[in-house]
C-alpha cells in the first residue's frame, strides 16, 4: 500500500518515500516508527474493533478533502462559495489567497503613522504614496467599509463589475475628500463613456451634442457656399498677394464668420467633452449609490447580490452602437463627394 498520500495521525505530518513507516497489526494505520514508538501504541488504538480498519478512514478522509476542495469559505463573513469564484457571493470579498494576504497587508499598511489622509492616486516624486497592490480589486477597503450613503465597498465592487480597483479608490477619495478626478475614457470617448456605464441619461445627452455638432459642421463644409469661399481664400493666400484676410476681394467679414464656423463646432465640442471628463467619476460615483440604495430597497437581503451584479456592470453593445454611428457620420460624407 502506498502511504505517501496520507499523514502520521500523531504528528500529522505527510508520509514521505524515504520515510521509516511501521503499520498497525490490527488496522493497518501506518505510523513513523519514531511515533509509533514515542507513543508506545496504536493511534488509533480505543477505536479497534472487528469493524475498524484504516482503508475506510483513509477514504472518509480523501471523500472530505475533496469535497473541502470544491468550497472555499470566506475570511470575512464566513460563507461558502464554489471553487472556481473570485469574490464572495455575499460580501464581495477577495476569496483567492493571494488577494487575502493583499488585503491584510494593505490593512496594515493602514494603521496609525501609515498612510492617513493620502489621497489614493500618491503625491509628487511617490513621498508617502499610498501602494496599492494591482492585484487587489478591492483597492486596500473592506468588503463591509462604508464607501457611499448606505453603500458598503463589497456592493458597490459588484454593482461596478468592470475596473472596480480604479473605481473604488475614486469613490474612496470622493467620499472622504469631496474631491474626484479627470476621467480620460470619458473625455476621449465622451456619450459612449456614459453608455457603456449605464449612465444612459447622460450618454444620450452627450452623445446627441456631439454628434449633432459633427453633423452641423460636415453640413457647413459640403456646402457650395462654403466651398466657394474656402477656394477664394485658399487661392488669394497661395498668390502670396495678400496679408490679411480682410484683403480679399468680395470676402466679407460675414463670410469669413462663415468660413470659421467648422472650427467653432470643433471648438463647443472640445468644451463638452472636457465637461464629459470633469464629472464622469462623480457622476457615476452617485449614479451607483442611487442605484444599489433602490436595489437593496426592493429586494431581499439574499438576492441582493446578485440582482445587484445583473443590474450592474457594464452595456458594451450600445456603447459600440453609438460609436459606429459617430465614426460613420464622421466619414461617410468624405465619400459622397
Amino acid at each position: 500500500m502506498e502511504f505517501i498520500k496520507y499523514k502520521c495521525p500523531v504528528c500529522d505530518k505527510h508520509f514521505n518515500k524515504d520515510d521509516d513507516i511501521v503499520v498497525c497489526p490490527e488496522c493497518g494505520a501506518p505510523h513513523h516508527r519514531e511515533c509509533y514508538e514515542k507513543k508506545g501504541h496504536c493511534f488509533y488504538e480505543n477505536k479497534h474493533s472487528k469493524d475498524f480498519y484504516f482503508e475506510n478512514i483513509a477514504s472518509d478522509n480523501d471523500e472530505s478533502e475533496n469535497n473541502n476542495d470544491n468550497i472555499i469559505i470566506c475570511n470575512n463573513c464566513k460563507a461558502e462559495n464554489p471553487n472556481e469564484t473570485f469574490y464572495c457571493y455575499k460580501c464581495g470579498s477577495p476569496l483567492n489567497e493571494q488577494d487575502r494576504k493583499s488585503n491584510n497587508t494593505q490593512q496594515q499598511n493602514n494603521q496609525p503613522f501609515g498612510n492617513q489622509n493620502i489621497p489614493p492616486f500618491g503625491v509628487p516624486f511617490g513621498q508617502g504614496q499610498q501602494q496599492v497592490n494591482p492585484f487587489d480589486p478591492m483597492a486596500g477597503l473592506k468588503s463591509d467599509e462604508p464607501i457611499a450613503e448606505n453603500v458598503a465597498a463589497g456592493e458597490m465592487s459588484k454593482y461596478i463589475g468592470k475596473n472596480t480597483q480604479y473605481y473604488l479608490r475614486v469613490f474612496n477619495h470622493i467620499k472622504k475628500f469631496n474631491n474626484s478626478r479627470f476621467n480620460f475614457s470619458a473625455f476621449l470617448f465622451s456619450g459612449m463613456y456614459f453608455l457603456y456605464r449605464k449612465m444612459i441619461l447622460l450618454g444620450i445627452i452627450f452623445s446627441f451634442i456631439l454628434i449633432g455638432f459633427t453633423v452641423a459642421e460636415t453640413y457647413v463644409q459640403m456646402m457650395p457656399e462654403y466651398r466657394e469661399i474656402y477656394s477664394t481664400v485658399l487661392n488669394a493666400q497661395s498668390s502670396g498677394q495678400i496679408m490679411y484676410f480682410t484683403d480679399i476681394p468680395g470676402i466679407s467679414t460675414s463670410d469669413m464668420l462663415f468660413l470659421c464656423l467648422p472650427v467653432i463646432f470643433n471648438v463647443i465640442k472640445c468644451v463638452f467633452m472636457i465637461i464629459s471628463g470633469l464629472i464622469a467619476n462623480r457622476s457615476y460615483y452617485e449614479h451607483c449609490t442611487k442605484k444599489i440604495n433602490k436595489i437593496k430597497k426592493i429586494s431581499k437581503a439574499e438576492e441582493t447580490s446578485k440582482i445587484l451584479e445583473t443590474k450592474g456592470g457594464v452595456n458594451l453593445p450600445l456603447a459600440v452602437c453609438v460609436g459606429v454611428a459617430y465614426i460613420a457620420i464622421i466619414y461617410i460624407p468624405f465619400f459622397i463627394r
